[in-house]
């Protein structure tokens, strides 16, 4: 049962279960599994902030956001407009009170996850952006965002900080060809991205392996000093992100962010040893 007591409505075959609000949104806030225990997607109901708009009320799950982040371009979300169809749903907002209108179209493929999200633009100056694909998971497993090492004399990866990640907190750890964050929970937040060239990123989440995979476009701009992938950490959730390029947009005019879920039901304990070997197997594809 969900704690949210927003009305829900779910897509599903015989492998995957996504449930999505259908009063405000765009919002995942259910993803079961067979073979898997409870909801892999976090549910924070209490977790809510002021804006410039009215209170912004979080709920948990996937949703879809705007980079460079600003409290300018988050507003409080009070309709949906929603297309069921028997093999994908469509999930659109109204346009909020900063002129921005977000969807995100689902389809179910076995136990894949098909997302495309969607950013219009109505404000009447142009607006530089990126569209930010956030999926907030429970607690206790691991991400893994892997690092790609190259021949020669040109720099090969990078590592982005946020202000408040403490680069000796417990839950960060770096390796030569992965960074691995736990999701442990900690009053203080952490949070890294970088440059993603593998087209992946995943969360070892004990009995479930949840695979976000991106579409690699190496000569884009990326907001963030260069991030296409983040992961972030604190005390309900642990947050795997992907982020399309920087665009402006002219009023009326949208960009498109694609990416690809895929869960498997197994046991990932957290440890390096697992990270590992998904890294090796999903490198291998």
């Amino acid at each position: 049962m969900h704690i949210s007591s927003l009305p829900f409505s779910s897509i599903e075959n015989e492998f995957l279960r996504l449930d999505y609000l259908t009063a405000t949104g765009p919002r995942i806030i259910g993803l079961y599994l067979d073979g898997m225990e409870g909801n892999l997607l976090a549910e924070t109901p209490n977790v809510h902030w002021a804006t410039p708009h009215g209170e912004y009320h979080l709920h948990g799950g996937h949703r879809l956001w705007i980079a460079p982040e600003d409290l300018i371009y988050i507003c409080p979300e009070e309709c949906l407009y929603v297309t069921e169809e028997k093999n994908f749903v469509i999930l659109r907002s109204p346009v909020d009170a900063s002129g921005l209108e977000k969807q995100i179209t689902i389809r179910l493929d076995r136990n894949r996850v098909h997302l495309v999200h969607r950013v219009t633009w109505h404000g009447d100056s142009p607006i530089e952006l990126a569209s930010w694909a956030i999926t907030q998971l429970r607690l206790g497993g691991t991400a893994i965002l892997p690092l790609s090492r190259k021949q020669g004399l040109q720099p090969d990866r990078n590592l982005v900080f946020w202000p408040y990640s403490d680069i000796k907190d417990e839950r960060f750890q770096l390796e030569d060809d992965l960074i691995l964050l736990y999701g442990h929970a900690s009053n203080s937040a952490f949070k890294i991205g970088n440059l993603n060239s593998e087209g992946w990123i995943a969360y070892a989440s004990k009995d479930a392996l949840f695979i976000k995979r991106l579409p690699l476009r190496k000569t884009e701009n990326y907001p963030d000093l260069g991030c296409n992938v983040e992961a972030y950490v604190r005390d309900s959730c642990l947050e795997l992100e992907s982020l399309g390029s920087m665009n402006i947009l002219h009023k009326n005019e949208s960009v498109t962010h694609e990416e690809t879920w895929e869960i498997l039901a197994g046991e990932y304990p957290a440890t390096l040893e697992t990270a590992q070997r998904i890294r090796k197997q999903l490198s291998q594809i």
